[in-house]
């Protein structure tokens, strides 16, 4: 019995982690403003009191993630976007430095006003994550 009670309240606190119950109404209405078409929307309020949002949007349905402080001011935009999205900058980029290299994933990422693009790269010896700035120059590199 002790059991089935704690499985109980582990599945209702790991549901409550995804739905906007406890988010702050100035979250949730900074949200909706600025995505008003968002859909499979899950929240989660992180350690540091900040809330993450995952989402997706549009007929193409891309993953995306803000981040919001408790006041409702944005902080952080990620979305994923296919390669050919990619500045040209960037993309000359990886044919030239990264070359034997496949991308998997991009995420175009906007932080404080500065944006920035995620590349995880793929090949049989090791992948790798670089992330570019909107010039196309490596800000980070790192094996994964």
């Amino acid at each position: 019995m002790v059991g089935l009670i704690v499985l109980l309240v582990v599945c209702f606190s790991a549901k409550a982690q995804h739905t906007a119950r406890n988010v702050p109404a100035i979250v949730l209405n900074a949200f909706q403003q600025e995505f008003p078409k968002a859909r499979q929307v899950e929240w989660e309020q992180r350690k540091d009191g900040s809330f993450e949002v995952e989402f997706n949007m549009g007929m193409v349905r891309r993953d995306q993630k803000v981040f919001f402080s408790p006041d409702g001011t944005m902080l952080k935009h990620e979305e994923e976007l296919p390669a050919s999205a990619l500045p040209d900058v960037i993309r000359d980029q990886l044919r030239t430095a990264f070359d034997g290299y496949r991308v998997d994933e991009v995420r175009k990422i906007e932080e404080f006003g500065k944006i920035t693009y995620a590349v995880d790269l793929e090949r049989p010896s090791g992948d790798l994550k670089v992330l570019f700035g909107a010039d196309g120059k490596v800000l980070k590199e790192r094996m994964d």
